[in-house]
């Protein structure tokens, strides 16, 4: 049964303000697919004060990361669904970017122990590596062997024919 411009429109405002309801529940409430109202969402969004995202939230600049988590944390919390939706964004982006944020504002000791732990790594790759350039040239020893004994076994013989 084709739906007027109106219901879809105001099914994806439902969809968009439902809370912690599940799609299901809106879908079955309206009397459509859960399908549809994702695809009315990605066609109706714009027009009713959403934004699509032109990049994905990960392509973003610092400066526009720092200014969303300034304006999210800005918001009252009835507020702040609403501003996702209209930036294209998910609490857990506003959450990693915070933490990292705060992560770049430790103070100088916590960046000693990551000094100190990339020193350690990089003793661990040197030692590593030295292992592994030993055993190529075991390895390249025993191969040069064999080919010998292969070439010597077939100019001479085998000793098994006397």
């Amino acid at each position: 049964m084709p739906r007027s411009e109106e219901f879809k429109k105001s099914a994806v405002q439902k969809f968009h303000n439902r809370g912690s309801r599940q799609v299901g529940a809106v879908a079955r409430e309206l009397g459509v697919t859960p399908a549809s109202l994702y695809q009315w969402s990605k066609r109706y969004a714009i027009s009713s004060g959403m934004k699509k995202s032109e990049r994905p939230p990960q392509d973003w600049t610092a400066a526009e990361k720092l200014k969303a988590v300034l304006e999210f944390e800005s918001l009252a919390l009835d507020k702040r669904g609403e501003y996702l939706r209209r930036e294209g964004l998910h609490s857990d982006h506003i959450e990693a970017w915070k933490l990292s944020m705060q992560a770049g504002l430790e103070p100088e000791s916590s960046t000693k122990a990551s000094r100190k732990e990339k020193a350690e790594l990089r003793a661990a790759i040197k030692v590593l590596e030295r292992d592994l350039n030993k055993k190529d040239r075991a390895l390249a020893e025993v191969t040069a062997l064999l080919v010998l004994k292969k070439k010597a076994d077939l100019l001479w013989g085998t000793g098994e024919e006397e």
